[in-house]
């Protein structure tokens, strides 16, 4: 199986406080406009995420008012380990999720929106959840423009724009002595009460879920503290590996085809045993799967590593 690694930043570990520290009392804000430079940053957002979601995305439109082009460069949160740039785009029938190294190009006298489905801010190793009504700080650095703190409005989990109405309590990087809850109970999902299958599909569908996308869940199979779960969206597909944790369920990494095999699985870290089980109940459960349905699941290019530690 090749691996794609996802070298930069999205969504640094080893938190002294509880992840609870990072939500912090702070006067009520909306998704503002800010300039730096000739650039206005403008309807900045993020999403809810679940308590063990290692990513998130990040939202906004960047418009250049100046007469030369600039491009952001790169990007950073104290709310996660590390912040990449990233485009999503159709190859052929797939569609594909890719950082952009070089940075993200921002002609002069044009708009560029970072929105779900296109170009994004890839949150990667969360410190702690995107709670709704909080804000997660990132600092953006552009070729010319310079360095500029935004905070991005944490919307519902399946936000497609940042909610004017909303009013917001705190960030992501405050000390603990400020510590609040979202008084409307957008905590993000509980899902301690429900069976494995169950929380890996709602874990996942808020993760990924859109509006105009809607992510269909395939066979999930459980075998111990591992899981392998299959996935359909926008036309494209794939399948998870995933691990039980204290916190709950977590994505190791997603692929396609290689999932389906024992020596594969094996070779990622699952125990051998596992791994060959994992392989049986799958194939077995697939089997009664539409064969338009199950060609998706195929489609996945390579390895995206979600969180290389967790296996």
């Amino acid at each position: 199986m090749k691996t794609n690694m996802l070298k930069a930043a999205v969504i640094a570990l080893g938190l002294a406080a509880s992840p609870m520290a990072l939500l912090s009392l702070a006067a009520p804000a909306l998704a503002e406009d800010v300039m730096v430079g000739d650039l206005m940053i403008s309807g900045a957002f993020t999403r809810a995420t679940l308590p063990n979601a290692p990513v998130g995305g990040g939202f906004l439109t960047i418009t250049n008012h100046g007469s030369s082009d600039d491009k952001l460069v790169s990007a950073s949160s104290p709310a996660a380990g590390m912040v990449q740039i990233h485009e999503m785009k159709m190859d052929g029938d797939v569609m594909k999720m890719a950082e952009l190294p070089d940075g993200l190009a921002i002609p002069a006298g044009q708009s560029v929106t970072l929105a779900p489905g296109g170009f994004h801010l890839m949150f990667m190793q969360l410190k702690a959840p995107f709670v709704e009504g909080l804000t997660v700080p990132v600092t953006l650095t552009f070729e010319k423009a310079g360095t500029i703190e935004v905070k991005l409005a944490v919307g519902g989990k399946a936000a497609d724009a940042p909610a004017h109405h909303m009013q917001t309590h705190g960030d992501a990087a405050a000390p603990a002595e400020h510590q609040h809850h979202h008084h409307d109970g957008g905590m993000a999902m509980d899902t301690s009460g429900m069976s494995d299958v169950d929380a890996i599909s709602a874990m996942q569908k808020a993760m990924f879920d859109n509006p105009d996308n809607p992510l269909t869940m395939g066979p999930i199979v459980v075998v111990g503290d591992y899981a392998v779960s299959a996935w359909a969206q926008a036309g494209t597909g794939g399948r998870a590996l995933l691990k039980k944790t204290a916190k709950g369920w977590g994505i190791h990494l997603c692929a396609g085809d290689g999932l389906k095999d024992a020596a594969e699985l094996a070779k990622i870290g699952v125990p051998a045993d596992i791994a060959q089980q994992l392989a049986e109940r799958l194939a077995a459960a697939e089997a009664s799967v539409d064969p338009a349905l199950l060609k998706q699941f195929s489609l996945f290019d390579g390895v995206m590593m979600i969180d290389e530690s967790l296996i």
